[in-house]
């Protein structure tokens, strides 16, 4: 078996190889939004025999509909092909890429295009993928080098942890109606929250580093749980 490709190794325009071109022709062969033009591929990123990645946008107003592509991955010997929705929010666009049901906290570093993504330990190990392919392809797809990382090592995570061993209040901004930022950790919240830009205090009740959650007590004991976060 061929050695998986490192990043750098890999050009980033779409279909810049031989494999992504061949997948490219069977798509307009056999999916008639794509034949149509209905659907527009724009980035594949592919490890043959193994799992493929290819990112779609359709055209203004039109829904995302692709048929049954079992007769395409039987051509490639039962190769999973993933369809990631394109989309022009990077954010957005690698939590897609990644398979992540909720939005990760995401630093990104546009001059170099690199981008720390923060997760659960549990996600952190799924996500990765045999051999780290699923980041390799991400990457490859969204054209951004993207490095996982567990949320329980940001400063964030540990100050909340001081916080929630000394007993102490922490402050927290509203940000939205379901979002608030603790400690440099942007959030979401399932709290009753007051009105934009005040500021609550809520007591750290549990922190767990598995799913990357943290719960929290405001003033009034109703309890809530702030998600992955959004920005780190």
């Amino acid at each position: 078996m061929q050695p998986l490709p490192a990043f750098d190794d890999v050009a980033r325009e779409p279909f810049s190889s031989e494999a992504a071109r061949f997948l490219a022709e069977l798509l307009v062969e056999g999916v008639p939004a794509i034949a149509r033009g209905d659907l527009e591929i724009v980035s594949i990123a592919r490890r043959p025999g193994v799992l493929s990645k290819v990112a779609v946008r359709t055209a203004a107003g039109l829904p995302m509909v692709l048929g049954d592509l079992a007769p395409l991955r039987d051509q490639l010997d039962r190769e999973r092909v993933e369809i990631v929705p394109w989309h022009p929010d990077s954010r957005r666009y690698i939590q897609q890429a990644l398979g992540l049901a909720e939005p990760p906290g995401i630093v990104l570093f546009p001059a170099i295009q690199h981008a720390r993504v923060f997760l659960g330990d549990i996600d952190l190990h799924g996500i990765a993928g045999w051999r780290n392919l699923n980041v390799i392809l991400a990457s490859m797809l969204t054209g951004w080098r993207i490095r996982l990382l567990p949320v329980a090592e940001t400063a964030a995570w540990r100050r909340l942890q001081t916080a929630r061993i000394s007993g102490a209040s922490v402050s927290a901004t509203v940000l939205g109606p379901r979002e608030v930022e603790v400690h440099g950790l942007r959030a979401r919240i399932r709290l009753t929250i007051a009105s934009l830009g005040s500021e609550l205090q809520v007591r750290v009740t549990r922190m767990d580093p598995d799913e990357g959650h943290i719960t929290v007590t405001d003033r009034l004991r109703s309890t809530g749980q702030l998600r992955l976060p959004i920005a780190v």
